[in-house]
């Protein structure tokens, strides 16, 4: 999996492409890691390019929002479609995520606080 961070409007976007398993999870924390001390944190997970995602990518995922929201950021999932989305879907996880189709709008949805 190819893993990277970049500035969006206010938010930090971490882009994940390719399969997203346990091996993957370590790379994906320390991508994401130098912003998490950002207190107000916006974390915007963009899956547009992610292919499948595994119960430890979820995990991961899981804990990335626990670490944000403790420091009263918040955390939006982007373009997610194909199995990515259906393994949000069947873990039911598509409700504890605020799942927008584009960065901009999850960018917009962040910007006036409508994420969770």
């Amino acid at each position: 999996m190819r893993v990277s961070c970049e500035e969006h409007r206010s938010a930090v976007v971490l882009v994940l492409e390719g399969d997203c398993t346990s091996e993957d999870v370590d790379t994906m924390r320390r991508a994401v890691q130098p912003y998490l001390e950002r207190s107000g944190l916006a974390l915007i997970i963009d899956g547009r390019e992610l292919l499948c995602i595994d119960s430890a990518g979820l995990e991961a995922m899981l804990d990335l929002a626990d670490d944000i929201r403790a420091k009263s950021g918040r955390l939006c999932l982007a373009g997610f479609t194909g199995d990515a989305y259906v393994a949000l879907h069947l873990t039911r996880l598509e409700r504890r995520f605020e799942l927008k189709p584009t960065i901009e709008e999850a960018a917009r949805s962040i910007a006036v606080g409508e994420a969770a």
